[in-house]
């Protein structure tokens, strides 16, 4: 029986490659910037979807950067030794 897709995870993929396309790499500080917010994310997205899994990004955020601390980047956990 083959595996079935979760459409949801399609979606947040497709979401998450629209808002890194339209961002720019800048090499000096080693990081990338959204050149793209919320609605215009919602405005390239061509269908019906739920609000709510669309990340809240602005235009000039930083996503990803060198010391882990961009908004698209996984937190270190506190407190653990």
């Amino acid at each position: 029986m083959p595996h079935k897709r979760s459409v949801e995870k399609l979606r947040m993929r497709r979401i998450r490659q629209i808002i890194f396309s339209k961002s720019v790499y800048d090499k000096n500080r080693a990081e990338t910037v959204s050149r793209v917010s919320r609605l215009d994310v919602l405005g390239l997205l061509k269908e019906p979807l739920d609000v709510s899994i669309v990340p809240d990004v602005e235009k000039g955020e930083v996503l990803i950067d060198s010391r882990g601390r961009g908004s698209f980047q996984r937190e270190p956990a506190m407190n653990q030794k």
